[in-house]
């Protein structure tokens, strides 16, 4: 499993490379893939079905907990982290569903996509989804290695998400399946109607899973682990649990478009045909309900989320049959169609009983396969004919008699006749609920009502697309080829094979179904069980849509072709008329929709314009105030203070404690801002005499390294200040506005110190064990850097990451509308050559004195470097040594001697970092050894001796590597200023007709 899963990444990484050589043929190429995890899945049917406990029907969680083969690599073990999959019963009949249709769309692609990657004149009547209203001319698609590499990747990602045995695993999949299908809608993002909605794809589903990933986090803690299995298997209980489920549901029904969060189904129906076949019929939509039908088995007595996905999903069945038999675009009837057949989908694995199951699983195949076909065909018309819109299509049942029989083979499973799969689950459904109580036969009423309204838009489907109405002209259409119209024949074809082959499928989804609870007989599929309610149901569902249809055949006439939806003429009259209007109007996705973004929008605007003013004290007030909010109010609770507070340890301490205190409210009371930026270093490097007087000389090393170069970065940004604060940041309500907020902070944080220390529940607190497990685990005799490199090293891989991120914003927004200094740039009077005399403005004596410290600086940090896992030091430490000693080439020689020094661009020193980091850190993964493993090594050197090497220094080279551009970055963009107001002096003194601004 992770072998395909594996493949499916591999080769979308690899497709946009080989799109040039390939060209269309990067979309049977893509194919290759899900076909051979198609057979894969194909050959292991007999040992999923033989993993199934042979309980018999009924048999509970407990079994379907325990079937299916699984695949598991271990990540975090300590902490339960691991990549888990597992494929049961119904994981395998999605999974068959995901790389059969897939690969069958792939194919069919290369037919859909012209050469030069456009698809043809799809779209001339392309609309902006639920709207109907014309979007324009569609958006060209990315380029086909893009695109096949996209639709590619969302193969893989779905195919994970059916396979996931653990929650956290499968919410990954699912999220990167919202993504692929954001960039597969969008396209190339050049037209308006794509961004839309490609957006609200991403923003309705994004918005469900949230919610859906704070109940998997309840879900796991209630039960004691993330594993599916084991959940399914072993079942929490309590209101936890109904919360977590209902969290959970919310994710499902907006993924699966389910009211009221169905309107971004149809409005993606502007991504290319291929998509929709893929996507919107036998993919992305079916994960909510994989996702309610998997866990199902284990809470079908949970009442807190198995009447809301009943009532949702009936209630949208009605919605979307109804909305569909309005429509005009036959992609938009499929699309409605869709909707109403996930609330199907969504009513048959939410009501927990094994009967309903097995109907939901068969229809879930059954729906996979007809509505990928229909859309295909769709595709092949809107290509062919050049619209498919039903006021236009005229004749093509006789123009192309081929893909007419492919439509109707998978029109005829969608409605429900038999042999097809399409019949026997629905037969199942109507068995399902015909023997319940009032509140079965009310929802078999309404399931009903939906089959009438599926039979209806089914019909008015065929009849829009391959009828020849009389008055009408026949629309011409390009015969399509056979590589065309095939991929969209076999699961039209399938559906017939596969009903009549009914044992087979039975015996797949009666080993899901045998996981839920049942009573009396265990029904099966059949094409025949004699003449009860489920076969009169099926005949008035077929009778009752046909007459429907027949009663609204006017609504597809070619009058009015303003692109709107026509009325039908059931719907009365008068008052009846508003009535309905005013209720379809409450129940539009789609304008609810919109209000929602146009409420956050305004509510951001608001929010933004008021706390987003341009102020850094404002931002930072904002900041301080919410860690008063949230913590301080625990605070005030806390029941730990301790009973003993030594107020220090050393006498030493207080002389410093009150130097740094003087100096912090001396840098309040200070009005100039040099004055401020020394009484800040001041407190500074008081703290950092705190830490040596206490023991801790990398802490010190580092505070005193930190506060030397944030003094000279200081120093950098207020040469572009002016030198005394301004007045009106001293007004009294201001002023106590920041000492009421500033000593609140600080009573808070000095609290939270005390109660932390007193909260400690055994006396053998983490710093012990650090100490103790340092030497044999990682070969450190200094623990701070052990922690650093070892310990808490991938806390330490991601604060880099986030500050090489930082510095590359500030720089951008330093150098933002300024010209980037050039690569070697010419040296001002006095050269940077050795032997050249300094030019005016510069010190011979520093000169002279940086020449001889800048090397012993250099030698410095690398000693740094690499004594600091025995030693004081660390690759921080050096880093910020080696930058000191650029920070004083450059104010001896400004940036022309530091590009002397470093002939390379800065942003490439901070990726080496990164890179050798990171590379550090899964290096151990090649011999199977968890991420970031340390090795200790020992050697003979001549001369040296007896030498150890620790493989966590490369780790720590990586850090002194980045730390070493940041500061370089930051001299090439705050120095570039400095270095251009010094030449402006120059020139001025020279030449005492230009006049220097003070």
């Amino acid at each position: 499993m992770f072998v395909a899963l594996g493949a499916h990444l591999l080769l979308a990484v690899t497709l946009p490379a080989l799109a040039g050589r390939l060209g269309r043929g990067c979309y049977l190429l893509a194919a290759t893939v899900p076909a051979a995890a198609f057979g894969w899945l194909v050959a292991r049917i007999p040992a999923v079905l033989d993993s199934v406990p042979t309980g018999g029907a009924g048999a509970g969680a407990g079994a379907a907990g325990s079937a299916g083969l699984t695949e598991v690599i271990p990540w975090a073990g300590a902490v339960g982290l691991e990549l888990a999959l597992r494929l049961t019963p119904l994981a395998l009949l999605m999974a068959l569903l995901v790389t059969g249709v897939g690969a069958l769309v792939m194919i069919y692609s290369f037919s859909y996509h012209d050469a030069d990657g456009a698809h043809g004149t799809n779209g001339t009547k392309e609309t902006s989804g639920a709207h109907g209203a014309p979007a324009g001319p569609p958006a060209r698609p990315r380029g086909l290695g893009g695109m096949s590499a996209a639709l590619l990747g969302f193969a893989g990602a779905m195919l994970g998400l059916v396979l996931a045995d653990d929650l956290f695993t499968l919410y990954v999949f699912w999220e990167l399946t919202t993504v692929l299908s954001f960039l597969l809608i969008g396209q190339d993002g050049i037209g308006a109607a794509n961004r839309r909605s490609a957006l609200q794809a991403l923003l309705t589903t994004t918005l469900g899973g949230l919610p859906m990933l704070l109940g998997f986090v309840l879900l796991g803690m209630t039960a004691g682990t993330t594993r599916i299995s084991a959940i399914v298997a072993a079942p929490p209980s309590g209101p936890v649990v109904t919360v977590a489920l209902v969290l959970v549901l919310v994710g499902a029904v907006t993924k699966s478009a389910q009211l009221p969060f169905h309107s971004w189904l149809p409005a993606a129906m502007v991504a290319p045909t291929p998509v929709s076949a893929y996507l919107h019929a036998a993919a992305m939509v079916k994960a909510g309900v994989f996702l309610i039908a998997a866990l199902m088995p284990a809470f079908a007595d949970v009442p807190g989320w198995r009447v809301p996905a009943v009532v949702i999903g009936a209630t949208t069945m009605l919605l979307g049959g109804a909305r569909a038999l309005r429509q005009t675009d036959l992609k938009l009837l499929l699309a409605f169609g869709t909707v109403s057949q996930l609330g199907f989908l969504t009513a048959l694995v939410g009501f927990g009983s094994r009967t309903a199951a097995l109907a939901g699983a068969t229809v879930l195949l059954a729906h996979g396969l007809f509505k990928s076909a229909l859309f295909m065909v769709v595709g092949v018309i809107d290509h062919q004919a050049g619209t498919r819109d039903i006021r236009e299509l005229c004749g093509l049942g006789r123009a192309v008699p081929g893909v007419c029989a492919v439509a109707v083979f998978a029109a005829a499973s969608m409605v429900g006749l038999p042999p097809f799969l399409g019949f026997l689950g629905k037969e199942a459904a109507f068995e399902a609920f015909a023997h319940g109580g009032p509140g079965d036969q009310v929802l078999l009423g309404v399931l009903v009502a939906g089959a009438v309204l599926t039979t209806a838009y089914t019909l008015r489907f065929l009849w829009g697309a391959f009828a020849s109405p009389s008055g009408r002209q026949p629309r011409a259409m390009a015969r399509p080829t056979v590589l065309f119209v095939l991929p969209a024949a076999m699961p039209a074809l399938a559906g017939l094979g596969l009903g009549l082959n009914y044992q087979a499928v039975d015996r797949l989804v009666g080993s899901y179904a045998d996981g839920y609870p049942s009573s009396g007989d265990r029904y099966h599929l059949a094409l025949w069980h004699g003449l009860g309610l489920p076969v009169w149901l099926t005949v008035v569902a077929i009778g009752g849509g046909a007459l429907l249809f027949a009663a609204g055949l006017p609504g597809a006439s070619p009058a009015g072709r303003s692109g709107r939806s026509a009325r039908s003429p059931l719907v009365p009259s008068g008052a009846w008329v508003a009535r309905v209007r005013r209720v379809r109007r409450v129940l539009d996705g789609q304008r609810g929709y919109e209000q929602a973004v146009r409420a956050l929008d305004w509510s951001a605007v608001a929010v933004t314009g008021r706390l987003q003013a341009g102020s850094l004290p404002v931002y930072l007030a904002v900041i301080l105030v919410m860690l008063l909010a949230e913590p301080g109010s625990a605070l005030i609770t806390a029941s730990s203070w301790p009973h003993e507070l030594p107020l220090w340890d050393y006498r030493i301490q207080l002389p410093l404690a009150a130097c740094v205190v003087l100096a912090s409210l001396a840098v309040v009371r200070a009005d100039g801002r040099l004055t401020a930026t020394l009484l800040l270093g001041t407190a500074g490097y008081g703290i950092g005499a705190l830490y040596v007087v206490d023991g801790a000389p990398d802490l010190a090393l580092a505070q005193f390294l930190v506060e030397t170069l944030s003094l000279i970065a200081f120093v950098f940004v207020l040469r572009r200040m002016p030198v005394r604060f301004s007045t009106a940041d001293r007004s009294a309500p201001l002023w106590l506005g920041r000492v009421a907020i500033a000593g609140a902070v600080g009573v808070f944080v000095a609290g939270f110190a005390i109660v932390t220390s007193g909260s400690r529940a055994t006396p053998e607190v983490v710093s012990t064990q650090f100490i103790a497990r340092s030497p044999a685990e990682t070969g450190a005799t200094n623990v701070v850097n052990a922690i650093i490199v070892d310990f808490r090293a991938f806390d330490t891989l991601g604060e880099i990451s986030v500050l090489a991120v930082a510095t590359l914003g500030v720089a951008s927004l330093l150098l933002f509308a300024r010209t980037p200094p050039p690569r070697e740039a010419t040296a001002p009077r006095g050269t940077t050559g050795g032997g050249a005399a300094p030019g005016p403005g510069r010190s011979v004596l520093l000169e002279v004195t940086t020449r001889a410290v800048f090397p012993v600086l250099l030698v410095f940090s690398l000693y740094l470097l690499f004594a600091g896992h025995t030693r004081t030091g660390g690759g921080f430490s050096g880093g910020l040594v080696a930058g000191l000693a650029f920070v004083l080439r450059y104010v001896s020689g400004r940036r022309h001697r530091v590009g002397a020094a470093v002939p390379v661009v800065p942003t490439t020193v901070m990726g080496a970092g990164l890179v050798v980091a990171g590379v550090a850190a899964l290096a151990p993964t090649l011999v199977g050894d968890p991420v970031l493993e340390s090795y200790v090594f020992h050697g003979e050197l001549p001369v040296l001796g007896d030498v150890e090497l620790v493989t966590s220094v490369f780790f720590d080279c990586g850090v002194y590597l980045l730390i070493v551009g940041v500061v370089l970055e930051l001299l090439r963009t705050l120095g570039t200023a400095v270095d251009k107001e010094a030449d402006a002096g120059l020139r001025a003194a020279d030449d005492p007709s230009i006049g220097v601004s003070p």
